[in-house]
């Protein structure tokens, strides 16, 4: 079964692919077939008491 797995990183455009350990913990939950989003920490935030996060779909 497909899982939502969601990361908090730095924005894609800076990680360096080769040493990055999330990329490649993403590059497995992809070839395994879950769905991947991501969320850079100035995304999170709390409202109402709640914990709330701005996220963007990964391919």
């Amino acid at each position: 079964m497909p899982l939502d797995i969601v990361v908090v990183m730095d924005p894609i455009a800076s990680i360096r692919i080769a040493k990055d350990s999330t990329f490649a913990m993403l590059l497995e939950a992809q070839r395994r077939g879950h769905r991947l989003l991501y969320v850079i920490p100035g995304g999170l935030g709390i409202r109402d008491g709640r914990a709330t996060a701005s996220v963007a779909v990964l391919r």
